[in-house]
């Protein structure tokens, strides 16, 4: 004869908990829920600018949008990496006029590379 067994509540919920664990999953009063959240909002790829050769402040404004939204960093994130306000990179971006020294944090935290023409 085959005796089918009945699992206890308590069998049952360790069960659910490993393998939500196995599936990066939470347990809470029996409902599986998932853990992970994403915070703030998704960056989402700028246009690629169509030259690489920086003619005027706009350009270059477009390479670094560019850049910072190719490696999902947000406007806040890298202006803190920067060490400047949110205000200043998006000044920088938007072909405004800003320091120089300013520029050069900005091109070397995003790994950019300039280098100067005839």
């Amino acid at each position: 004869m085959n005796e089918k067994k009945s699992i206890t509540s308590t069998t049952a919920k360790t069960i659910q908990t490993k393998l939500g664990k196995a599936l990066n999953l939470g347990i809470q009063n029996n409902v599986t829920v998932k853990t992970k959240k994403t915070v703030g909002k998704q960056v989402v790829v700028s246009k690629k600018p169509e030259s690489e050769i920086i003619k005027d402040l706009e350009t270059l404004g477009e390479i670094i949008k560019y850049k910072r939204t190719k490696s999902k960093l947000s406007i806040k994130k890298t202006a803190q990496l920067c060490g400047i306000s949110d205000k200043t990179l998006r000044t920088v971006e938007n072909g405004g006029n800003v320091n120089t020294s300013t520029l050069i944090i900005i091109v070397n935290m995003l790994g950019l590379k300039m280098s100067l023409g005839e």
